[in-house]
């Protein structure tokens, strides 16, 4: 999802949402997104779809 539509979906502004995700990124020491989906896979917090 967009900053955008998850924004919405939370209902604050992008801006307030854009500092939530960099304040996450920050305190587990990530890059971005990518970085952050390989953190959750590693440590179990998500699994790979089955197909």
């Amino acid at each position: 999802m967009s900053n955008l539509q998850i924004a919405e979906q939370l209902v604050v502004s992008e801006h307030t949402l854009k500092t939530h995700v960099s304040n996450v990124f920050h305190k587990l020491g990530l890059r971005d997104r990518v970085h952050a989906v390989i953190y959750a896979y590693e440590r179990g917090i998500v699994k790979p779809a089955d197909h």
